[in-house]
């Protein structure tokens, strides 16, 4: 290799560093000879690599091993290329969307057919039948403030005296029954803070709006009208609560992210040191099943495109060698487009993009667009295939209420979820034909 080659190859990693990956690449095809060795190739494969051109990055690897088998980096690069090009994850999952003000304060609205006028009328009870729900509602009212004083009687008493709240199930099973109940109360009056100025309603909504004919006996797609004084509390497309005071939320300015850095903090803690090491009372369904149901609580949506923190790599990181830069770039959470400057007490605040309740929206969907798509609509069923598995969309990522992020566990449990749903609706015709 000649000092010409050595000068292009040092130009392109600095260029590289710049993130400038196309003009590296420009540079390195038309002045790189053709017949370069491995490193030369490798250079090729890691411009492509970081243009997401990952078929091509593929290609230059493989021929960089076949000049250098034993480089151990190149390997794991290739095969990193290789998992990014069949999974194709350059390809946005759902199409790039950034939420919009105009729609984001206008009022719910609840499509016609979207919802049944009013309760389906079957035959009714005879009148013992009648009296008996009647006088079970009234007891079930009664058994229900009794046991809220209990609740608020027992946490007062036996609740938090120095101790760990958390210990509940050490305790005796009707005291730390009730100790759970009081958390819960404590933390819902405490730890819930609206992010929305004082004496304004959810997603800056006009009071005193009409509930639409429906949303009094069924819940609409975005999880709006659940309450009908405020019809966007809950819905998609509104601030996610903060369980924190103002004083104690500090938005990001300078480098206030960056101390400690992150990247150190995590070379700190996670990078594994000899064999992977188990717990024997946890296995991978735990992170599925914490992303499954994060899916449905709380997602702030596409993030930014062109704005980025800048993790600065430390100088002895391996990333740095790996992939010619010296720092990490983590896309920024969209702002929030409803925020009114200074006019507001909460610091800084995101918006969810999908429906705050419980209500299985990672499943059934956030909207009324994707709740009839996902729908079969033949005996109130979702759409699945004959072998059981989930429909796959055209973007190659199976359909259902939130596809953000895909893995084999999310694939199983949505699965999983769906066909349940599937099998309640023929136990629903079998019981009640009618």
């Amino acid at each position: 290799m000649d000092n010409g080659e050595q000068a292009v190859r040092a130009e392109a990693q600095e260029l590289l560093e710049q993130r400038k990956y196309r003009d590296a690449l420009d540079l390195l095809k038309n002045r790189l000879p053709q017949e370069t060795d491995g490193e030369g190739h490798a250079l090729l494969g890691l411009a492509h690599y970081h243009l997401e051109e990952y078929a091509s990055a593929v290609e230059q690897y493989a021929v960089a091993l076949q000049l250098d088998a034993g480089n151990q980096e190149w390997q794991e690069m290739l095969d990193a290329a290789r998992a990014n090009t069949v999974a194709e994850i350059q390809v946005p999952v759902p199409d790039v969307y950034f939420f919009d003000r105009d729609k984001l304060l206008a009022e719910p609205i609840v499509p016609d057919g979207a919802l049944p006028p009013r309760p389906l009328i079957v035959r009714g009870p005879g009148p013992l039948k009648r009296l008996k729900v009647i006088l079970e509602t009234l007891i079930g009212a009664i058994l229900g403030f009794i046991t809220d004083v209990l609740i608020q009687l027992a946490g007062k008493v036996i609740g938090y005296r120095g101790k760990v709240w958390t210990d509940w199930y050490n305790r005796w099973y009707l005291i730390g029954t009730f100790t759970l109940a009081y958390l819960r109360v404590v933390l819902t009056k405490n730890n819930l803070k609206d992010t929305y100025p004082k004496g304004t309603l959810i997603g800056f909504q006009t009071p005193g709006q009409s509930p639409p004919e429906g949303v009094t006996h069924f819940r609409t797609a975005d999880g709006s009208w659940n309450n009908l004084a405020d019809p966007k509390e809950g819905a998609a497309g509104t601030r996610f609560t903060r369980n924190v005071e103002n004083d104690a939320i500090h938005p990001e300015t300078g480098n206030i992210l960056m101390s400690p850095n992150p990247r150190e903090v995590s070379l700190q803690f996670l990078t594994r040191q000899g064999e992977m090491k188990t717990i024997p009372f946890l296995n991978l369904w735990a992170a599925a099943w914490i992303n499954f149901q994060n899916h449905d609580w709380i997602d702030h949506g596409q993030t930014l495109t062109d704005e980025y923190h800048e993790i600065p790599l430390p100088a002895d990181d391996p990333a740095r060698e790996r992939f010619r830069q010296t720092k990490m770039l983590l896309p920024k959470s969209q702002p929030d487009p409803t925020r009114r400057p200074g006019q507001e007490e909460t610091p800084i605040s995101f918006i969810n993009e999908v429906t705050h309740w419980w209500d299985a929206s990672q499943i059934y969907g956030s909207d009324q667009e994707t709740v009839d798509r996902l729908r079969s609509h033949d005996d109130g069923k979702l759409r699945i295939n004959a072998d059981g598995s989930l429909p796959v969309g055209q973007n190659g990522v199976e359909e259902t209420g939130f596809t953000r992020n895909w893995w084999i566990g999310l694939t199983l449990l949505h699965t999983l979820f769906a066909r349940e749903h599937n099998a309640i609706c023929d136990k629903l015709k079998q019981t009640h034909p009618d």
